[in-house]
């Protein structure tokens, strides 16, 4: 539970000893003029309702020495705090598919964890950077009304019968009154849907009064923002949505949305065009989904770890010792970033481009996988992989100096601290990763005697040249001895 929620719950007590000793007092005091004052801004963001009427409550504070009323007093607060409790957490079960990002993951990197410019869904609505584009949003609507040629009523009456379905999509009880919560799933759905389609639709002409396409610098900021778990809204509100307008100028496709979105996230990752299409279809839960569900291993190798094995504090060491010991890396021709071999002493590994949207989908990916149950976690096993390989900012020069990471606006150190703070975060099982044929590979090969004697002796020049002297003399000092006895014997 965040900060906020934490307050309101704190004012929520506060209502409930305002009601108590109103209903003590019979009269408004001093005390509840300053709660209300207290749920004003509370109850202008629509995150909270006023102070709720508890007179099952009892009669007031209990005076001292009262056993009776202090227990009706005391059970009654803790039933109304068993209940609010109930209502807040009952996000947990299956319909529940937009969280939080862990707490253990939060701090990061704040830039990939919050939006930075359009607030999507309820958690960060309201937030004093955001409300420029929660005006934009009304232009979206206009021009999707104008785009189906419906009416506003009978698009609000379609989102009212979705209203339980989406607040229970959250992780968090939503405090907003209904009309406030439909009216934002019509400006949010709305917004995303004109944006995806007009990023696509280059060739349409240009409004004068567009917020967005008049700035084309904030594009891609727009895309990392949804892209950002703490910003979704369920997929199917999109869908409903995408079908009530697909009967005019868009294709009325089961499979046309998802290949939409897709085609905008490729702006800011491109991959072939096969290979999207083979997730047209795809069963997510929103959009953050989707990009997690096409960017899974195409020919991940199986899970085969020896469960008799036990790996080291650190099974695969840092690029610094790898090298010494032989092992050779290269940059592997793929797609496919998750896909990493380990061949004969060469360890190969798809490059990646460190900027501000990849290191917003790693985030959030790690994140969604926190919440995902009995299921494969891709991400989490990459970056804990990395995570091993980099220990410093020399790691990430090597690994760059083989073409395997390239930066963009960040030097070694921010790739080096991105990868330390995200890998210590997470929760991995080195037995279910999809790597550990490579985790276990590498390790082996790193204590082995070869390995060990390709530290000792040739891990650096000085080294080659000492080993090589040695057995110079060696070579020398046996030819001198065979000379010897040969002369002699024929002497």
């Amino acid at each position: 539970m965040d900060h906020r929620a934490i307050e309101i719950d704190e004012l929520q007590d506060a209502a409930f000893e305002y009601n108590v000793a109103g209903s003590a007092a019979g009269s408004i005091g001093g005390d509840q003029l300053e709660l209300m004052t207290k749920w004003k801004p509370f109850m202008a963001n629509g995150l909270a309702s006023p102070p709720r009427n508890y007179d099952e409550a009892g009669p007031g504070h209990a005076p001292a020495g009262s056993r009776n009323e202090t227990v009706t007093y005391c059970l009654a607060r803790v039933r109304r705090r068993l209940g609010e409790r109930e209502r807040r957490f009952r996000a947990g079960t299956s319909s529940c598919t937009i969280f939080r990002i862990p707490p253990t993951l939060c701090g990061i990197n704040p830039k990939a964890e919050q939006p930075e410019i359009v607030s999507i869904g309820p958690y960060h609505r309201g937030r004093d950077h955001l409300l420029e584009f929660e005006e934009h949003k009304w232009f979206f609507l206009r021009r999707f009304l104008h785009r189906t040629s419906s009416n506003e009523a009978s698009l609000i009456e379609l989102l009212a019968a979705e209203e339980n379905s989406v607040r229970s999509s959250y992780s968090e009880t939503v405090l907003m009154s209904s009309g406030d919560f439909v009216e934002m799933m019509l400006l949010d759905g709305c917004f995303v849907l004109e944006l995806l389609l007009h990023i696509c639709r280059s060739d349409d002409a240009i409004d004068e009064d567009d917020p967005i396409f008049t700035r084309p610098w904030i594009i891609p900021i727009l895309i990392r923002d949804l892209l950002k778990l703490e910003n979704q809204v369920p997929f199917f509100l999109l869908k409903s949505l995408f079908d009530f307008s697909s009967s005019t100028r868009v294709e009325a496709k089961t499979d046309y949305l998802c290949t939409l979105a897709l085609r905008v996230f490729d702006l800011a990752y491109p991959r072939p065009g096969a290979l999207l299409k083979d997730y047209e279809n795809p069963q997510c839960k929103h959009l953050l989904d989707l990009f997690y569900l096409t960017i899974f291993p195409t020919n991940p190798d199986p899970c085969n770890y020896p469960q008799m094995y036990r790996p080291s504090d650190q099974s695969v060491p840092c690029v610094t010792s790898l090298r010494p010991s032989g092992i050779k890396f290269k940059s592997k021709k793929t797609h496919d970033f998750l896909d990493i071999s380990f061949r004969k002493r060469v360890l190969e590994i798809p490059s990646i481009t460190i900027n501000d949207f990849t290191t917003t989908v790693l985030v959030n990916c790690v994140a969604l996988e926190q919440y995902k149950e009995n299921s494969s976690k891709h991400i989490t096993d990459y970056v804990s992989f990395m995570h091993c390989l980099i220990n410093q900012p020399k790691d990430v020069s090597l690994l760059c100096s083989d073409g395997i990471i390239t930066r963009f606006s960040h030097d070694d150190q921010y790739v080096a601290n991105f990868f330390n703070k995200l890998g210590k975060s997470t929760v991995f099982n080195v037995h279910g990763c999809y790597l550990s044929k490579q985790f276990e590979e590498l390790e082996s090969y790193y204590y082995s005697t070869w390995a060990n004697m390709m530290r000792t002796y040739f891990s650096s020049p000085w080294s080659v040249i000492s080993v090589f002297s040695a057995f110079l003399v060696i070579v020398l000092t046996v030819i001198q001895t065979v000379f010897a006895v040969l002369g002699y014997r024929f002497h």
